[in-house]
């Protein structure tokens, strides 16, 4: 199984766009990153997103970018700064098949952690804020 965390794209500032819908630039990262996870097949079978648009934005041309786009979802916790990862780890244990988490740095950088050692503190991957960054734990 593959898990795949992916720091969400460059997005529209408040004052551009008070919903914050991804940049021109971040259309073209996320296009990038989905078609770089084509090329080497990857299919998740959830692309679980946050309820921001900037993170709907970017699964959503990711999936487009895969063929998959019936598979987004809004996962059904929150997974903002400082929310437990629990219940992503739950789900991940539940599923069958790889899944893909488009999020915010904080919260993918605790699930990462707590995925490779147990413990949500223990820093293990780093995210380059606002570029569409992705790491796959397998």
């Amino acid at each position: 199984m593959k898990v795949y965390l992916v720091h969400h794209v460059d997005a529209l500032s408040a004052e551009q766009d008070p919903q914050r819908h991804i940049s021109p630039k971040g259309r073209e990262q996320a296009d990038r990153l989905g078609a770089r996870l084509a090329a080497l097949g990857a299919s998740p079978v959830r692309i679980l997103h946050s309820d921001k648009q900037w993170t709907i934005d970017t699964a959503q041309r990711i999936a487009a970018k895969l063929g998959l786009e019936d598979r987004t979802a809004q996962a059904a916790y929150p997974i903002n700064t400082g929310d437990p990862v629990q219940p992503f780890i739950d789900e991940i244990e539940s599923v069958k098949g790889d899944i893909m988490m488009c999020g915010h740095v904080d919260y993918l950088l605790r699930a990462a952690s707590k995925l490779v050692c147990g413990d949500e503190k223990c820093k293990v991957v780093e995210f380059k804020p606002g570029n569409g960054t992705i790491a796959c734990i397998e």
